[in-house]
């Protein structure tokens, strides 16, 4: 389809000029391109579309391959120098795209075999490379290899540098593939080949060396050492050698490849491993899981497809049924299916073989929980890869009873957890405390664990899903399952004490602290609702607090429908369970429940002599008042809590409750009152470090700004409101804040920007479940959008007001987001 008017034509040009610029760059995709063209994505392959009739990453791609076909007329460049030159990482998936497309190679210099697959894709015992290796014993590929372009890079760089280099990582994860891949890539020569050598089954470490010898063609001698004749064998050589899964003769491996590396001066050695040889001149890399993506962030298939992952699902899915295609029906399955596996390929290719059996929808119902059970279909498929679980098996099964014991106690945490929780959870009499460290490092090291750096200083680890799985059973079956669920739920619910008892003091620590342990907390309240009821309301009620700060409404909402208040005598637990829902019901606008929860918690509090929190109940329901409109009550009662948050001396409870005084002046439009409060409330949330008293004092600044004209102010403050909240993942403050700025454009004559806003934020609240903030009580906030988005619909009129609020509609929240930080943009 071509361009149709002079609009279209300059826009194609634009693109076209952008993708010459970035030809060679084989990162440059999609979400660079709407980048260079300040547009979101959604956008970019609308316009695009409508335009050409292509999808932008068709698009991309046709505009690579015309570059090539040109570049190859002129002759002078051979087919991996032109694929590299139009940003294809693998020659062997330019010449399939490109015969696709053209209906021919690219050139004479790809073999057909029998299948007629490119040999160039599918490298065989004994066949030359372009770079002129011969490579030995390598097994056939029958399948294309998906992603990892960066890493095969990095892997050829570290053969290029280092005289060792080891791929480790979980079984499953690709270790070998990817190997063969970067080693089928590889530019540098070695004119005594590159060769292969399967120690998969190798029973002990005493036939290593042999099996060795054997691959590379190298007859014992009867009377004289193995490792020296073979060391007297390839001395001068120069050559590569592949040495494929160690993990299970590791000892063997390591000594061999020592005395190797030490006497061949011109050998490089590739090793496959779950764990590294750990000798000198050895670079280790983590072969991690296939890139994943979030199935409720999907926007098209084109963008799903950027998941390595879904990829490879669609592109073996496509071997098993011809008829399968990746599609807006099917992505989020798909997506969701890859997640569940946690993007190891072994265990994608096993759940994909069904779709010659089962669509997607019916996968993830029927098998869902037995993924790792699922047998492959190919008889040829080696023992150790008929299943994830007989993988995973073999890892387990080369861990010492230690080792084992730990793994499978770590499996009661989800979502990670640091060293302190391992020793605090998991140590017994039989694992004592202080072995923990060095057994967690066995575990690293054989990829049963993975780390993460989380700011400098803060290691965090973490399980596979899948191993997560095939642990917890272990647990199960070694009656261990309560006694560790005990000592997480007793752990974490220490710290959920301690974060509630100091969230005034240190929020910002215990807010990042809480949600990063969100997953290990909520696991703690599952298994405490059905074994411990009394710690499960305790629990509760100490993180009921961070549930109104941050967007966990609809979890928390559940939970206290099960009517928890009313199953416990504790009076402490009856009073934190009043103060945290009563404060999410003001946010939620259940108010008349709020009311009755906040009074019930200052009675609670007053009984049983706890200041502080009477304090903070009392704060609440004078912020709760101003919803209902009564200001005056509103303000008597915060401006009494903040009394007796002066004789605290507790600078957090005292911060707290001149937020809320401020809050009543600004309801009531006394601006300059308000503004006095505000400077103060600025230096002490900055000196605590407090992430609530620092929006809302965006927030309220920027209300008083908008009541009194101040636009370009408003919206600043605004705007900081809403960079707080994210930091802090606090979506109900966002989309108020969104609104915020709507209302500063719409008084600087922005019209169009501010009914776009308004309706983004309008659609993120009824999705989430948040009040709309258009309709939010105050009666100084109604006044303001009767003022400034009512207003401005009747000056668009009925038809103009309707388009703009459509296209605010068609934002998601982080184009909404966008737009909304971008100033200068109407």
């Amino acid at each position: 389809m071509a361009p149709q008017n002079v609009r279209d034509v300059t826009f194609i040009k634009c693109i076209n000029e952008i993708i010459e610029a970035n030809l060679s760059n084989e990162r440059f995709g999609v979400s660079e391109l709407a980048r260079e063209m300040h547009m979101s994505r959604s956008n970019l392959h609308r316009r695009i579309k409508s335009t050409t009739g292509a999808s932008v990453s068709q698009y991309l791609r046709m505009a690579r391959l015309n570059e090539a076909l040109a570049l190859l007329k002129e002759g002078s460049l051979t087919v991996s120098e032109v694929a590299f030159q139009v940003g294809f990482g693998s020659p062997a998936y330019f010449t399939k795209c490109f015969r696709d497309h053209f209906g021919f190679p690219p050139g004479k210099t790809t073999v057909s075999t029998p299948n007629d697959t490119d040999l160039a894709e599918t490298p065989n015992a004994g066949h030359i490379d372009e770079s002129g290796n011969q490579m030995y014993n390598f097994p056939v590929q029958t399948t294309s290899f998906i992603g990892r372009e960066k890493e095969i890079e990095t892997i050829l760089d570290l053969i290029e540098k280092h005289r060792i280099v080891s791929l480790i990582g979980t079984g499953g994860s690709g270790k070998t593939r990817l190997a063969c891949e970067a080693i089928s890539r590889n530019a540098k020569v070695y004119k005594d080949g590159i060769w292969f050598v399967e120690l998969a089954p190798v029973e002990s470490e005493e036939l290593v060396l042999k099996q060795l010898m054997s691959t590379l063609e190298i007859a014992e001698i009867p009377g004289r050492d193995m490792m020296e004749v073979l060391i007297e064998r390839v001395r001068e050589k120069k050559l590569l050698i592949l040495l494929d899964n160690c993990e299970h003769i590791l000892r063997s491996c390591a000594e061999i490849a020592g005395k190797l590396s030490e006497a061949v001066p011109g050998l490089a050695l590739l090793v496959t491993s779950r764990e590294a040889l750990n000798i000198k001149g050895e670079k280790v890399w983590d072969t991690l899981p296939l890139t994943l993506i979030d199935p409720a962030s999907i926007i098209d298939v084109e963008y799903a497809r950027s998941a390595e992952s879904v990829r490879l699902f669609s592109d073996r899915a496509l071997l098993q049924n011809p008829g399968f295609k990746l599609s807006n029906e099917n992505v989020s399955d798909v997506a969701t299916i890859c997640t569940k596996v946690d993007g190891i390929p072994l265990a994608i290719e096993l759940v994909s073989s069904r779709a010659r059996h089962m669509d997607t929808d019916t996968m993830l119902d029927r098998l869902s929980g037995r993924f790792a059970e699922i047998p492959s279909p190919d008889p040829r498929t080696i023992e150790r890869h008929k299943t994830l679980q007989a993988t995973i098996d073999w890892s387990y099964n080369l861990l010492k009873e230690f080792e084992k014991a730990l793994f499978r106690r770590i499996s009661v945490f989800t979502g990670g957890f640091d060293l302190m929780a391992v020793e605090e959870v998991c140590a017994n009499e039989f694992l004592k405390k202080e072995n923990i460290i060095e057994l967690l490092s066995r575990l690293i090291d054989t990829s049963m664990i993975q780390t993460t750096y989380m700011k400098p200083g803060q290691m965090r680890y973490s399980m596979l899903e899948t191993l997560r799985q095939y642990a917890s059973d272990l647990l199960e079956k070694e009656n261990e399952a309560d006694e560790i669920s005990t000592k997480h739920l007793e752990y974490f619910t220490r710290i959920a004490e301690q974060a509630f008892d100091e969230r005034m003091s240190s929020q910002a620590k215990w807010m990042e602290k809480i949600q990063l342990e969100h997953s290990n907390l909520v696991a703690a309240l599952r298994w405490a609702e059905l074994h411990k009821p009394e710690i499960f309301s305790l629990l509760v009620g100490n993180l009921s607090w961070l549930w109104a700060r941050s967007n966990n409404y609809s979890l928390a909402i559940d939970i206290y429908e099960k009517e928890i208040i009313s199953n416990t005598s504790d009076n402490r637990t009856q009073a934190l369970l009043a103060t945290g829902y009563g404060t999410l019901f003001i946010y939620t606008g259940d108010n008349q429940k709020a009311l009755n929860l906040l009074k019930r918690a200052s009675s609670l509090w007053r009984e049983l002599q706890n200041k502080k929190e009477e304090t903070l109940a009392l704060a609440e329901i004078g912020n709760l008042l101003y919803t209902y409109g009564d200001d005056e009550s509103g303000l008597e009662y915060s401006q009494k809590a903040y009394k007796l948050a002066l004789s605290l001396d507790d600078e957090g409870v005292e911060l707290y409750c001149m937020l809320v005084v401020s809050q009543g002046l600004v309801d009531l439009k006394r601006t300059n009152e308000a503004r006095k409060v505000l400077k103060d409330i600025v230096r002490l949330a900055e000196k605590l470090d407090n992430p609530f008293g620092i929006l809302v004092s965006h927030h309220q600044t920027g209300d008083c700004a908008l009541i009194e004209g101040e636009y370009l102010v408003s919206e600043k403050e605004y705007g900081l409101g809403l960079s707080t909240s994210l930091k802090y993942n606090d979506y109900s403050f966002s989309i108020v804040e969104m609104l915020g700025v709507a209302m500063s454009v719409a008084g600087q004559g922005r019209y169009a920007k501010a009914l776009r806003l308004n309706a983004a934020a309008t659609k993120t609240a009824l999705t989430s479940g948040f009040l709309v903030p258009e309709d939010y009580p105050l009666v100084f906030w109604h006044e303001l959008v009767l003022q400034h988005i009512a207003a401005t619909r009747e000056k668009l009129g009925k038809d103009l007001a309707h388009q703009y609020e459509e296209e605010g509609r068609s934002m998601s929240f982080e184009e909404a987001v966008e737009y909304t930080l971008d100033f200068d943009r109407d």
